[in-house]
């Protein structure tokens, strides 16, 4: 297996929960841009979004803001009945989560010799590998349907060892005021990633022990001693090479001599997780992508296939900030505090530094009802608490791309930095507009064409719409008051001018303006990219979906050998977050791998749990100092099964 990665290793300031805002624009990130919006963006430079996207290995669970949610059953069941994407419904989904987090079901509903994941008295290493009924439940109404996972909520009841993927459960005083603010309006309160599949939840982050567990180290770091696995770093992967429509290998550069082109060879196959970006890039530069597209770029065609950088979505977050007179939220003055950096750097990950800014989850059904929870089919409303009350303006505005004016009077007081208070971030999380990534130019050295195309559908404006009233709604209860609680509403100029009078404090008066023509001016002027894109190599059965880029083994149409797993195969955005979705994919296309190439073995018999409890501080420390040997650096040529190209999600 060889692994080629076009960026570096991850530095240890990644490791840091709440340092993720400092891994944007840096050279952990690609840097993107978008192209010029026509319905949106209007308070960023040139209205272009700036799209963060992991360069690292681990790729975006290195950078990103450590949400774990999957998202709820229908999400996965539309990908099954209206794209033709067989064996992606949830209750497959399911087996395969279940897996990545070593779940069992709660011992209230079967019984505890149905997982043998339980410690023994020597602590013998245990598996969760004949629960048979870790996967048999779908309605999360009241019952668990899925097994408990590692956090510190359930730790102590539920004991699993060493799960690629860990997680933290929030428990702040701000967590408890958003539960009680949706008691308040009559919304569901329960964990999305278990038991309820819509309402609001307390966080659940991927963070142990206050360090990072991006999948670098849940799978990369723990398999580096492997004599099979070979990693190549800082190289960059331009076409997959073809052989009478069979794909053979990759032609890459390495970027300490960009001018020598190299080529490898697999007697496997080749795997792209080169992410919603690149792998329409590096598709269409490999001559798979619409034949006019490939005609103009004078690429020779190898499969025509019209879906090859369509369907582009994205999740757009509205951020409404919300000032606070009890101390409970965090600032930088707390976070630098000696004592907040003592518990984290000498206590073991420790205080406020050990936790992620995310603290509060809703997925909330609602816009059919004009706001109303419960009168939508499925969750559609999507409301994140971000717990910071004051940030650096200038690079929080930089990595945003938000025009310094807008920022300020989006975040007022931001000089404070003891100030009290959080954001709220209101989403659409079934936005209809979609758009596209084209390549521009033959050389791959060009960036792409990256238009998402944001608020393009009407139902995207009317749902916005419905979440900012929402979490207006959610700011405004007794909870929130309790705490001395008060809604900032921006006063654009694009948003009050003629419309409505102000009370004079920078706060806008709502009762005197014409709400939905303010909400929808604001949407339009502030809201920014949820860091969410997928869908341009989206899963379908290439029969009846003329868009389909691969097809339900997850391989490319048209061609032979050749897969993309990351999060350009979804179909459509879930309720959840897309890093938590990518992960279950790769668990399913690994298992899909190994069966394909006769070293696999079913689920059933796969050994979920690798680890027994005395050996979690050992492996914590293993995966800190493991990194790539100079012997696998020079032998990365003698591959043997599979390629990967800039991160992987999951490991043979």
């Amino acid at each position: 297996v060889l692994l080629i990665e076009d960026g570096g290793e991850e530095p240890w300031l990644s490791s840091i929960p709440l340092a993720a805002p400092l891994m944007q624009k840096s050279r952990l990130d690609w840097q993107h841009l978008t192209l010029p919006q026509k319905h949106s963006s209007l308070a960023l430079v040139d209205k272009r979004s700036a799209w963060p996207r992991g360069r690292v290995l681990g790729g975006c669970s290195t950078i990103n803001y450590n949400i774990h949610m999957l998202g709820s059953p229908m999400d996965f069941d539309v990908w099954e009945e209206q794209y033709g994407a067989t064996g992606w419904g949830f209750d497959e989904m399911l087996k395969f989560s279940n897996k990545a987090e070593c779940r069992r079901l709660r011992p209230k509903i079967f019984k505890q010799e149905e997982c043998s994941n339980e410690p023994t008295k020597d602590n013998k290493k245990q598996g969760c590998k004949n629960n048979k009924n870790n996967n048999n439940t779908k309605n999360r109404e009241g019952v668990g349907r899925r097994g408990v996972q590692h956090t510190r909520q359930h730790q102590d009841t539920v004991q699993c060892y060493d799960p690629p993927v860990r997680t933290l459960t929030s428990k702040s005083t701000l967590t408890q005021a958003f539960l009680d603010a949706g008691k308040e309006l009559g919304i569901p309160v329960g964990n999305l990633n278990d038991d309820i599949d819509h309402g609001v939840m307390a966080a659940s982050t991927t963070v142990y022990k206050g360090t990072r567990w991006s999948n670098v180290r849940g799978y990369l770091r723990p398999a580096l001693t492997r004599p099979n696995l070979h990693v190549l770093l800082h190289t960059h992967v331009n076409k997959v090479l073809f052989e009478d429509g069979r794909a053979m290998g990759v032609q890459f550069i390495q970027w300490d001599n960009p001018s020598f082109n190299g080529t490898v060879y697999t007697r496997g196959e080749v795997l792209l997780s080169t992410g919603t970006i690149h792998t329409p890039v590096i598709l269409t530069h490999s001559g798979i992508a619409p034949r006019s597209l490939l005609h103009k770029l004078k690429i020779p065609l190898v499969s025509d296939v019209l879906g090859v950088g369509a369907n582009l979505q994205d999740h757009l977050n509205l951020p409404i900030y919300v000032s606070l007179t009890k101390p409970v939220s965090l600032n930088p003055d707390k976070l630098r505090s000696i004592t907040n950096l003592w518990q984290y750097f000498v206590n073991g990950g420790k205080g406020d530094m050990g936790r992620a800014a995310i603290e509060g989850v809703g997925a909330i059904k609602g816009s059919s009802g004009g706001g109303k929870e419960g009168q939508s089919s499925q969750p559609d409303l999507g409301i994140i608490l971000f717990n910071m009350a004051a940030v650096d303006k200038h690079m929080y505005s930089a990595v945003s791309n938000i025009k310094m004016e807008y920022f300020e009077e989006l975040f007022p007081g931001m000089e404070n930095q003891s100030a009290e208070g959080f954001i709220f971030l209101a989403s659409c999380l079934h936005p209809k507009s979609r758009g596209d990534v084209v390549v521009v130019s033959p050389d791959p050295r060009y960036a792409p064409a990256i238009d998402p195309n944001y608020l393009a559908h009407p139902y995207d404006r009317t749902c916005m719409r419905d979440a900012f009233k929402m979490a207006v709604r959610l700011a405004r209860t007794k909870a929130f008051r309790d705490l001395g609680a008060s809604v900032h509403l921006p006063r654009f100029p694009e948003c009050v001018g003629g419309v409505g009078g102000g009370d004079g404090d920078g706060t806008v008066d709502d009762t005197k303006i014409r709400y939905k023509d303010y909400v929808d001016c604001v949407v339009r002027v502030a809201a920014i990219t949820g860091y969410h894109p997928i869908g341009t190599a989206r899963l379908g059965n290439p029969n009846t979906d003329p868009y389909a880029v691969v097809d339900p083994t997850l391989s490319v149409v048209g061609v032979e050998r050749l897969r993309v797993v990351d999060g350009s195969v979804m179909p459509t955005l879930t309720s959840g977050t897309p890093n938590s979705v990518i992960t279950v994919i790769a668990e399913k296309a690994a298992h899909m791998i190994k069966e394909r190439w006769g070293n696999g073995s079913s689920l059933a018999d796969e050994k979920l749990c690798y680890s027994s409890p005395e050996c979690e501080d050992e492996l914590l420390a293993s995966v800190n100092i493991a990194t790539p040997t100079a012997t696998h650096l020079t032998t990365t040529l003698t591959l043997t099964l599979t390629l990967v190209h800039f991160r992987a999600y999951f490991l043979l």
